[in-house]
């Protein structure tokens, strides 16, 4: 996984760097100008002549800037003009000998406070403020910021775009939007969630010369999913082994309702797509026949009692255990229904309590238990087999008694609280799909795309996540993996019709087997 420190883990790394490694603070500090001038001489060359921005601030990543405009302007020849956003007096530290060199090699350094004049030039390097930000921006930077984004020129951030608060991704104030941000050592969570995804613009990774040893430490349980991992996580199934279907799981899906024929198929499906070696799936008796002409025919079915509106009834839980302990993974909730029937929430309170193998909850399952006195807590946390919620925002403001608007607004501080409020791990939905388990880790899935926002793609992530499980991968491990692979199939169907537009969920299901190739072909040895 591609490491995501918050900014206390990224000065601790500076502070080992300098005081343990003994590596100079200045000396990371021009590796870090070096970089990013890379960075512009490939993408804004030739540089002679041109007209730079540079605005600096007074802390280290104004002393990045700093370092920056004098490589460009001594090295290149661009015409760099250095705006100064403090007084100088205030720079200290790096910082403070980043500005002695830029005034010996004769910069043009301007005050803030005077006058722009000939507009903002070709290029904007913003090393206006860095990681260290608390609230909002305001006042005199904010201006600056706002000024910034109002001249139409490409922006060019360096570690994080000014404004942006590097642990959450949001914007409280004024914030640059950046054209390109080149970060330093690490990507941070901010720059890979939204807003702070757009607001970054492209973000590039620039090694700066940290020891090895800091770059990767067991302390930062925070990463984005690659496909390395999945590779790793999902051995592939190799010509001349011994194989039979008893190897892959037996995934049991508990879905459906009147008039919700959809959502069952589409997670069955997907579980088999995913390389489930058996699926059953499990609907209220009045949608079996209607199932049945849907579903494919690798798929077995059987049907349970169900109440008068048409949801699982509470005499069908003894059957529905019973099935679901044949099999090796469960999946409960997708078009279940029953949110108003007491009958219907006892059946899920009953099967969640009792279900013996691993289970995926989703949708309406979710929804019947957030109604609990104590939405739920009780009775997953006493599961003792492993367990993945699945909700969208919606559904898990109902989970963690809040809205959906303040689940949007802290999506990370969301997922972490509810994946140890219940004990178990937590996927939460939305672009930036975000898994945590209990025990503080947490995953970025940064595949996916706008054309997934369609009716059954979170039925097609509930049934490849429960193939993982019925395969015996980890929880955790799944949730993962399976959000990756979920967005790479549909990231595989958009890239085929050329069009974000009109991808549906079953284009999604098609993509899986690709998906998983995909992986395993892009981290062999061929």
């Amino acid at each position: 996984m591609i490491k995501l420190p918050t900014t206390a883990q990224m000065h601790e790394m500076d502070r080992v760097a300098i005081q343990e490694y003994g590596v100079p603070g200045i000396v990371l500090m021009e590796n870090a100008a070096l970089r990013v001038v890379d960075v512009v001489v490939e993408r804004y060359s030739p540089l002679q002549g041109k007209r730079v921005t540079v605005v600096c601030g007074k802390g280290n990543n104004g002393g990045d800037g700093l370092a920056v405009a004098r490589h460009l302007a001594t090295r290149f020849g661009a015409n760099v003009t250095v705006l100064l956003a403090s007084d100088p007096a205030e720079y200290s530290g790096d910082a403070a000998l980043s500005y002695a060199m830029a005034q010996s090699f004769g910069l043009s350094l301007l005050s803030s406070d005077g006058p722009m004049t000939g507009g903002w030039g070709e290029l904007i390097v913003d090393a206006l403020l860095g990681t260290g930000i608390k609230g909002a921006v305001t006042g005199p930077y904010a201006e600056m910021i706002e000024a910034m984004n109002r001249s139409g020129v490409p922006i060019l951030s360096v570690d994080v775009p000014s404004g942006l608060n590097s642990d959450t991704g949001l914007a409280e104030g004024a914030c640059i939007r950046a054209s390109m941000t080149v970060t330093l050592a690490l990507p941070k969570f901010g720059l890979v969630v939204y807003p702070g995804a757009e607001l970054a613009g492209e973000v590039l990774v620039a090694d700066i010369g940290m020891p090895r040893p800091l770059i990767a430490p067991d302390e930062i349980r925070v990463g984005v999913t690659e496909s390395s991992d999945v590779s790793r996580w999902l051995p592939a199934r190799v010509n001349g082994r011994d194989s039979n279907k008893g190897q892959f799981g037996h995934v049991t899906v508990f879905a459906g309702s009147a008039g919700f024929a959809g959502a069952p198929v589409l997670t069955a499906e997907a579980a088999a797509r995913t390389g489930a070696g058996l699926v059953t799936l499990v609907i209220p008796e009045g949608i079996q026949n209607a199932v049945m002409a849907r579903v494919s025919p690798v798929v077995m079915t059987r049907g349970l009692p169900q109440t008068s509106g048409g949801t699982f009834a509470w005499r069908s839980v003894e059957a529905a255990l019973i099935v679901a302990g044949q099999g090796t993974a469960a999946a409960l909730g997708p078009g279940l229904g029953g949110t108003n029937d007491e009958e219907t929430r006892a059946f899920v309170r009953e099967f969640v309590a009792c279900c013996s193998v691993p289970l995926v909850i989703d949708a309406d399952a979710l929804n019947c238990l957030a109604l609990e006195p104590d939405r739920g807590v009780s009775i997953l946390r006493e599961r003792s087999v492993a367990t993945v919620l699945t909700p969208h925002p919606g559904e898990m403001g109902r989970l963690l008694g809040m809205d959906t608007k303040a689940v949007q607004a802290d999506r990370r501080g969301a997922v972490e609280w509810a994946a140890k409020e219940y004990g178990c791990v937590v996927l939460l939905k939305g672009a930036r799909t975000l898994i945590a388990d209990a025990a503080g880790r947490l995953a970025v899935n940064t595949t996916s795309n706008p054309g997934m926002a369609t009716g059954g793609a979170g039925d097609a992530l509930t049934g490849i996540i429960t193939a993982l499980m019925a395969g015996r991968l980890g929880p955790w491990e799944s949730a993962a993996a399976g959000a990756y692979l979920h967005g790479l199939a549909g990231d595989l169907a958009a890239a085929d019709q050329g069009v974000y537009a009109g991808l549906i969920a079953t284009d999604i299901i098609h993509g899986i087997a690709y998906a998983i190739a995909h992986c395993h072909f892009e981290n062999s040895d061929l």
